[in-house]
């Protein structure tokens, strides 16, 4: 699972049909007494081939797309998993407008 979607670069360029993908999605909270949130890591890559490389493969270096955060309530992700659910949330995000599941 991963999205597809143009990645901008620095310098104003942007990367057509690069491949993002979740690398760890994890549920947090500071403490006991904090709300739950949703930390999301994401690696961006050239494409596909690119990240079928495995360890030797080379990602894109891009802040924008690099982590995320959302408010989160235990559940939320019912009907599917938590790397599901982290997808669907990145697919919100305006930095991955137009993004396409791959």
């Amino acid at each position: 699972m991963a999205l597809q979607v143009n990645i901008p670069l620095q310098g104003g360029l942007t990367h057509n049909d690069g491949y993002v993908r979740v690398t760890n999605a994890r549920v947090c909270r500071k403490n006991s007494e904090s709300d739950w949130f949703l930390m999301v890591d994401v690696a961006v890559y050239k494409d596909a081939d690119e990240r079928a490389k495995g360890e030797k493969a080379e990602t894109i270096l891009c802040p924008p797309i690099d982590k995320f955060k959302y408010a989160y309530s235990v559940g939320d992700e019912s009907g599917s998993n938590l790397i599901a659910h982290s997808y669907a949330k990145l697919k919100t995000e305006s930095v991955l407008d137009g993004a396409s599941d791959v």
